[in-house]
């Protein structure tokens, strides 16, 4: 943050996620009264509720550090060949997301599932509204924008790593840590690259919103009684086989995507305040990510997330 004095910037920034962790306790307790008392809709309380948990804290973050959006939240310009390049990377990376899934399902109860199904048969704009444009959008001006930004003073694997970490456990579902981890990295990686948190909000989009029309085309077969008939013809030997067969298939196009990514965004050496390139800090940068405030956080993820599935 521009004006701390009493703490670094990454100090400030796990600061910054713990008071963001406290909200989403605070609102898990008292939403669904709230809910209830202006008779919303699911799919209503679901996007509002992105807005209060991670849009509002962002637009406050601006407003109190004074910062510029276009330099925090990196709202630069996406190419045309960079928007082609990220929409078939987030579509070859959803295999090995559903492999993750699948081998976290075998100890936890998929509860991103549930949801889905149980909000398949509403209007399938409202749908992608909801569900895949609020969430790419909110969730990616704070951890991709806030959070990676003023974790630019360490090393870019620590940067992505942590971003990643807090991405994961903001979603308080054992089932997704390992997918959610996985894919907040790589977000990282695309902003880093491009400079521009449209690649990351884009990819976030791109994956919600098949996964999104992917249950909804399943809901309106199975409504007409030809669901089993497909799954049979589609995958005969079972969920599993299918997956890891889709995942083999996928691999070699998201390598080349990468490659041709990779190849086209070279690492970028924009400056810190300190004088070195950012997330490239020299050996005199002290600053660590493992603070009370970071520990504070994994204390509330265990105690809200963790807990309730041992009693």
């Amino acid at each position: 943050m521009n004006n701390m004095d009493s703490m670094d910037r990454t100090t400030a920034t796990n600061f910054t996620v713990l008071f963001m962790f406290l909200n989403l306790l605070f609102w898990t307790f008292v939403w669904e009264p709230v809910a209830n008392t202006l008779h919303l809709s699911t799919l209503c309380q679901l996007a509002l509720f992105q807005v209060i948990l991670f849009l509002l804290p962002t637009v406050v973050y601006l407003y109190f550090t004074k910062s510029s959006p276009k330099q925090i939240l990196r709202l630069n310009r996406l190419s045309l060949k960079n928007i082609i390049l990220v929409t078939c990377i987030a579509i070859t990376i959803q295999p090995a997301m559903a492999l993750l899934s699948f081998l976290s399902s075998f100890l936890f109860k998929n509860n991103v599932s549930a949801t889905l199904t149980a909000n398949s048969n509403s209007n399938i704009i409202l749908l992608l509204i909801s569900l895949a444009i609020v969430p790419a959008i909110c969730e990616e001006f704070f951890f991709r924008g806030v959070v990676f930004y003023n974790f630019r003073n360490l090393r870019l694997k620590k940067a992505c790593c942590i971003t990643g970490f807090y991405f994961a456990l903001m979603h308080m579902d054992l089932q997704q840590m390992a997918y959610t981890f996985a894919i907040g990295v790589f977000f990282c990686f695309l902003v880093y690259r491009t400079d521009s948190i449209y690649s990351s909000i884009l990819a976030h989009f791109v994956i919600n919103g098949s996964q999104t029309v992917y249950t909804a085309i399943l809901a309106h077969l199975k409504k007409q009684g030809i669901l089993s008939a497909i799954l049979n013809l589609l995958a005969p030997k079972g969920e599993f086989h299918s997956i890891i067969t889709l995942f083999l298939f996928s691999l070699p196009f998201f390598i080349g995507f990468l490659w041709i990514f990779c190849k086209t965004n070279t690492a970028p050496s924009v400056l810190t305040e300190q004088g070195f390139p950012a997330y490239r800090p020299n050996r005199k940068c002290k600053e660590t990510p493992y603070d009370l405030f970071f520990y504070a956080t994994i204390a509330i993820y265990v105690i809200a997330a963790v807990t309730p599935l041992l009693f």
